[in-house]
């Protein structure tokens, strides 16, 4: 309490210059800030929102692998457009991984005899079937677009797990 009031204990203000005219980059630099508070307009609100939300493409990205996983492509194109996306969900939602010649999905509990892989060539690209058999269920069912530059597909199953190659 006692240095609020002695003078020599204390630093001194030292006084800002206060200028009543803007600098030309000043002023662009204000044109382009966005508003905040209530003078702000609600489109550029969500405009800034937009940039910031980084998190936004994580969320469209699980949107659709929930989409494909149900059967209701998004996007009619996707599987033309990117078909390796549509077989990563489905290796990933067996919990398995993807390698680049190839894809790996654990199978324990299951026998080769409940297991079935093929393949089709149709007129845009060659797709992958799986279908795993479990007594008591329905059939595990998976048709997939593999990558335009898959060669011949080889399957091993071993140790519980579907290890497929190309």
């Amino acid at each position: 309490m006692e240095a609020a009031h002695n003078h020599c204990t204390m630093s001194t203000w030292e006084p800002v210059v206060l200028n009543s005219e803007q600098t030309e980059s000043e002023a662009t630099k204000e044109a382009h800030a966005s508003a905040e508070g209530l003078d702000a307009q609600p489109e550029q609100l969500h405009a800034d929102f937009q940039i910031q939300a980084d998190h936004m493409a994580e969320v469209h990205m699980n949107h659709q692998q929930v989409l494909v996983a149900a059967g209701m492509i998004p996007e009619s194109h996707l599987a033309e457009v990117a078909p390796e996306r549509q077989l990563e969900w489905m290796v990933k939602q067996l919990h398995g991984t993807v390698n680049p010649d190839g894809l790996m999905i654990p199978l324990h509990g299951a026998n080769n005899d409940d297991i079935e892989v093929s393949t089709l060539q149709d007129d845009v690209q060659r797709k992958l079937r799986l279908i795993v058999r479990e007594a008591g269920h329905e059939d595990l069912l998976r048709v997939v677009p593999l990558p335009a530059d898959a060669g011949e597909v080889k399957a091993n199953f071993i140790n519980g797990r579907l290890h497929l190659r190309w």
